[in-house]
């Protein structure tokens, strides 16, 4: 199965299947457990997961980095000393890929990945949002095939098209126009979709930053809630230039809405689900603290 949905995520589920198969012939005794990070995003109602498209073209939105939002949630209701079930958070993945999730009492509820993470947010060589008649217009005007089209949105785009670079430290690093505005477009669409976000929940109780961009790129998590003082979000200097690692407040005292940067586990949060389909109990490894709403997803 991990095989034929290959064209839904090309630049993942191949080489999964590589290390599915390894495993299988290095290990075939033990159990394997795919955990999908699609699974989160199950929760998503029919009108966030629906396209305005012919429904016998069978296509709908499905959303990724669900092992990171799932973790990243549990530990945010943790750090707050809130019940994950009364918390309405936006969590913003940033990285190589970047995502944004609506989470409302734990539950995806909007996202910005949709059939492929191609869809959404700048990332680092996947355009994000684009007009769908791209591709008829690149293949009337330059000769492009879909595939073409497809290959090169998936890619080329992105930082890496913006700006020359993938890497967010790169970009950064470089003091002219071109990489200026490229970060200019980065972090303006996450503002955009923070807006949505806040719209759809009408409550906002924290923003969440996790992923190598969200922890570490003190420039991306201001610029991204610049503008945003009016719905009570905000980054104090200070607490977010701090050179820290871990769990942390980033937003000034008493805050309408708390910033955090809260590091991801994915591998952790893969671990748990399939330990918990396998066995009875999740038992966390040493130095591992049991979180909020320790279940299968």
């Amino acid at each position: 199965m991990v095989e034929e949905l290959a064209p839904l995520a090309p630049l993942h589920n191949p080489v999964n299947v590589t290390g599915i198969r390894v495993a299988r012939k290095a290990f075939p005794e033990i159990p394997q457990v795919a955990v999908f990070d699609t699974a989160f995003h199950r929760t998503l109602p029919p009108e966030a997961y629906t396209y305005a498209v012919p429904r016998e073209w069978g296509v709908r939105r499905f959303g990724f980095h669900g092992t990171s939002c799932a973790y990243v949630s549990r530990r945010a209701a943790t750090f707050l000393r809130r019940d994950l079930a009364d918390l309405n958070l936006i969590v913003l993945h940033l990285g190589n890929g970047a995502s944004a999730t609506a989470v409302s009492g734990g539950r995806s509820i909007d996202t910005s990945m949709g059939m492929t993470p191609l869809e959404g947010l700048v990332m680092g060589t996947r355009s994000g949002d684009i007009d769908p008649a791209l591709t008829g217009y690149l293949a009337r005007v330059n000769g492009l095939d879909a595939q073409q089209v497809e290959h090169a949105l998936t890619h080329h785009s992105g930082l890496l098209a913006l700006a020359g670079t993938r890497d967010m430290r790169e970009a950064r690093a470089r003091d002219d126009d071109t990489a200026r505005s490229a970060l200019d477009i980065y972090t303006r669409r996450i503002r955009k979709y923070i807006g949505a976000y806040y719209a759809l929940l009408g409550r906002v109780d924290a923003i969440v930053f996790p992923g190598g961009v969200g922890e570490h790129d003190t420039a991306t998590r201001a610029e991204s809630l610049t503008g945003l003082e009016r719905l009570g979000i905000a980054v104090d200097p200070a607490l977010n230039q701090a050179d820290t690692a871990g769990e942390r407040l980033v937003s000034p005292a008493g805050a309408e809405v708390p910033v955090l940067v809260i590091p991801t586990d994915e591998e952790w949060e893969i671990a748990r689900q399939a330990h918990a389909l396998v066995s009875p109990i999740v038992v966390p490894p040493a130095g591992r603290s049991s979180v909020q709403g320790d279940v299968p997803a």
